[in-house]
């Protein structure tokens, strides 16, 4: 009989009482953090730092929409994995698309370079990749630039810092994109 060879594992009441408890527990903390994370971001306190870094760099800030970006580009070499992160601040309106590569040290959000104002004669297509992404190729075809502007982004780790809530931007932005697109791949 085939039930001789397997060995049955007898646990008490005890041992998984624990067991549930822990993850109980454990899934209780995520969703607190979570929740915290995504509160702590519709106050805009970081929007406002991205905001910020578009206001000193962009002479016409207040005729843009503006809103926080992101990009994870992973490379896998056989067991391991390196992801990049970057950070954007973008700004908005029909015709233009502002682009500052950002950092985030010490609780303070600063500009890596002077960014770039791209029109649809600047570029040589527009499109999203399988995610959904925006993908930015210049006159040449080479891709420039690589992200997403994203609903909601919580502090996950230090790779990942920010608590943002930006739904009317991302709703905002994927009808500019739309529309840059047509115009940039006619």
């Amino acid at each position: 009989m085939i039930l001789k060879n397997i060995a049955l594992v007898e646990y008490d009441a005890k041992t998984i009482a624990l067991v549930v408890a822990f993850f109980v527990v454990g899934f209780g903390y995520f969703m607190i953090k979570e929740h915290i994370n995504t509160k702590k971001g519709e106050n805009g306190e970081d929007l406002a730092k991205v905001r910020e870094v578009l206001k000193r760099l962009l002479p016409d800030y207040s005729t843009y929409t503006t809103a926080y970006a992101d990009h994870k580009d992973k490379v896998y070499r056989g067991r391991s994995t390196t992801t990049t992160y970057y950070k954007y601040a973008v700004a908005f309106k029909p015709g233009a698309l502002f682009l500052v590569p950002v950092k985030y040290s010490g609780g303070e959000i600063s500009y890596q370079s002077n960014g770039v104002l791209f029109t649809p004669q600047d570029l040589g297509k527009v499109e999203a990749d399988k995610y959904g992404d925006t993908v930015l190729f210049g006159l040449d075809g080479k891709e420039i630039c690589h992200f997403d502007v994203g609903a909601s982004y919580t502090k996950q780790d230090k790779y990942e810092p920010l608590n943002i809530q930006q739904k009317p931007e991302h709703e905002a932005y994927k009808a500019f994109i739309q529309e840059f697109a047509a115009q940039v791949n006619k």
